[in-house]
């Protein structure tokens, strides 16, 4: 997932490090995508050959970081030559945030944003200055946090670099009222002054968002209470991680689990029907215990939300989070009805997966996780799989290659590759300007390791390329592009491999590997958009948002794009309570970028492979190198892609169609 938490304003007040954010003449869009999964130890027993007596159960372990080549290890002195560099810069900022040097402060600014544009300019860099050390500071600390998060060095260096960005987004709190003071003809000619060229998405953002921001007293008073933003997702993250308890059950084998996070994950797609059964009404009874708990957390976000778009005069919540990136809310429910439209594929594919795993009566719920294929014995080491993903990305040209190339290289310190202790789970891409992008790996030699390598590469060579070509103010990107960039290597991917794959059983691994990501993306992904629509809908129409009314939206939703009363699969009432296991509601209309991402990057792919480096070129300068330079959607259209016209999604759909059909006749063919 797209780990990200909430805007709290319009442009400048949601400024914090690892957001998606909208800064005060920072990057717009900044996103760092985390895949949160959950890691587990096996315990593997081994036979002693002079006895028949079982020797000790032996624990299989990630490794100490100490024991890694460092050669598979990111290096963070690209930012800052060493910790003591940058606790130097940590205390210099500091200095300056707290404004007691006035010929450095941007207060010396307040009350000359309508003099000159020289003055203007001078306000701007120094505040894009500010934010990029600010970044800076919050990129290092990060990279020393994850690769070991047992220790409190880095969490501490962490929290100091948000504190930094906390003071920046109060000391800058003036300067959008300031600008609005001065009125749209004002700010119309500084949009297109060639001297704040850099600033004129700023501008014309300001002026589209100008009905939205509040006085100055009166954001500096949001920007205050924008610590409360956090609160709800804080505690559903600390009490679901940490506090939940867990009860034991016994597996096919006999053996004790305690069925939290990690166990359900791992036995979930379990080949033993009874075991996958006994694990689903363990897992979700639990959280069944605990709704009324989840219910006043996301409740509790629900309204913050609401709050602040009620505060910022927007029409309703989905308003908020869409209008600033120029969004029609009719594209999101455009997108709701169209998957709606097309559940029928998806049942074809839910109905073929009763077949292959040979259910007999009702198909349920807990049948949704396990493999078609039950593994290849194929594994890709490292070195391998850099040069499969080198290969399949070939169509996108020379230059994008070569970027590849620096990326994998050993020792080029761009890759954290395999597991350590410590290390923080998952798989993500982040990037600050001026420095080359860094890739975290849970690297294990399997398939999805292989593809969640071309997914993180995707997002940094975006990086590469917008920041090659971009001003910093312009050189991030929403995560409503940033997904199209990663699904489409993934994409180019799984056709390479197709193209070249004859053996039927590896063409039903790779089929039924991209059929499932393909549901858990589009199908899924909307499914939670349409719940968070309807569950603003209802806060908004002045219904309480209790256990039992997520509930029932959460059910009627789970068994219309599961197709209950078409007989394809049995949702029982337990499983109503998933709304309170998923991170993303917190998110504020976060999801549909998931599947906007995956149908574009079907498209795009499409248009790669079939008309080649013309096509390559459109999407590399349409949206590679565009940054945050236009509104969302207009940068995917000069990408080659019209993510409001019929045929796109129709593509994506065809596809799934297809391949749907040529799984069901290899599997018919036994």
């Amino acid at each position: 997932m797209k780990k990200t938490l909430l805007a709290l304003s319009l442009l400048a007040v949601a400024c914090k490090p690892g957001n998606e954010k909208t800064c005060l003449v920072g990057q717009e869009g900044k996103v760092t995508e985390i895949k949160e999964e959950q890691g587990e130890k096996m315990d593997i027993s081994t036979t002693k050959k002079e006895a028949p007596k079982k020797a000790a159960a032996k624990v299989v372990e990630v490794p100490e970081r100490s024991t890694i080549d460092s050669g598979y290890k990111w290096d963070p002195s690209a930012v800052f030559a060493s910790e003591d560099a940058w606790k130097k810069e940590r205390d210099a900022l500091t200095a300056l945030l707290a404004e007691k040097n006035k010929e450095k402060s941007l207060k010396k600014f307040e009350g000359k944003l309508g003099t000159t544009i020289k003055n203007v300019q001078l306000a701007m860099d120094l505040a894009s200055d500010v934010r990029l050390r600010i970044d800076k500071v919050y990129f290092y600390a990060s990279r020393i946090r994850d690769v070991d998060m047992r220790l409190s060095e880095g969490n501490s260096m962490v929290e100091n670099a948000k504190k930094l960005a906390n003071d920046f987004e109060t000391i800058t709190s003036w300067m959008e009222p300031e600008f609005l003071k001065l009125g749209v003809a004002k700010l119309n000619m500084y949009a297109k002054s060639p001297t704040l060229k850099k600033y004129n998405r700023y501008f014309e953002k300001l002026i589209r968002a100008k009905k939205h921001i509040l006085t100055k007293t009166e954001e500096q008073i949001m920007s205050q209470a924008g610590v409360m933003a956090y609160v709800s997702y804080d505690i559903y993250s600390t009490f679901s991680n940490s506090d939940m308890e867990f009860p034991l059950i016994k597996d096919a084998e006999g053996n004790s689990v305690r069925i939290d996070q990690a166990m359900y994950t791992k036995y979930r797609t379990s080949a033993n029907r009874d075991e996958r059964k006994k694990v689903f009404h363990s897992f979700w009874g639990t959280f069944k215990k605990y709704r009324n708990t989840f219910a006043r957390a996301l409740s509790g976000q629900v309204k913050y939300n609401s709050y602040v778009s009620k505060v910022r005069k927007y029409e309703n919540s989905i308003t908020s989070a869409l209008e600033p990136k120029n969004i029609p809310v009719a594209y999101y429910q455009g997108l709701i009805k169209n998957i709606n439209d097309n559940l029928d594929a998806f049942h074809d594919y839910l109905a073929l997966r009763k077949e292959v795993l040979q259910i007999t009566g009702d198909q349920e719920y807990f049948d949704i996780y396990p493999t078609l294929v039950k593994g290849t014995n194929q594994t890709w080491k490292y070195d391998e799989a850099t040069a499969l993903v080198k290969k399949a990305l070939a169509p996108l040209g020379k230059d994008y290659l070569s970027h590849v190339t620096k990326a994998f290289a050993k020792g080029s310190g761009w890759v954290d590759v395999y597991p350590n202790k410590g290390k923080r789970s998952g798989a993500y891409m982040d990037s600050v300007y001026g420095v080359h992008p860094y890739m975290l790996l849970n690297y294990n030699d399997n398939w999805d390791s292989v593809s969640t390598l071309a997914h993180e590469l995707g997002h940094a060579i975006h990086s590469v390329y917008s920041n090659a070509t971009q001003p910093y103010p312009k050189a991030d990107y929403v995560i409503f592009n940033a997904e199209v960039a990663s699904i489409m290597n993934e994409a180019l991917l799984i056709e390479f491999m197709l193209k070249k794959e004859k053996d039927p059983e590896m063409r039903k691994f790779l089929l039924s590997h991209y059929l499932d990501s393909f549901r858990g993306t589009v199908f899924r992904q909307t499914m939670f958009a349409e719940f968070e629509y309807e569950m603003y809908k209802a806060h908004e129409a002045g219904q309480p948002l209790t256990a039992d009314a997520l509930d029932k939206i959460y059910v009627t939703l789970l068994r219309k794009y599961h197709g209950q009363d078409k007989g394809v699969m049995k949702i029982d009432s337990l499983y109503s309570v998933e709304w309170a296991f998923i991170p993303h509601f917190y998110y504020h209309f976060y999801v549909y970028s998931y599947v906007n991402g995956f149908l574009a990057a079907t498209f795009l792919a499409d248009q790669v492979l079939s008309k080649g480096d013309a096509a390559a070129k459109k999407y590399i300068d349409g949206l590679l190198k565009a940054g945050s330079s236009k509104d969302p959607l207009d940068i995917l259209k000069d990408a080659g892609v019209d993510m409001q016209n019929p045929a796109t999604f129709k593509a994506a759909i065809q596809k799934f169609r297809d391949r749907v059909k040529e799984l069901r006749t290899l599997y018919s063919k036994k």
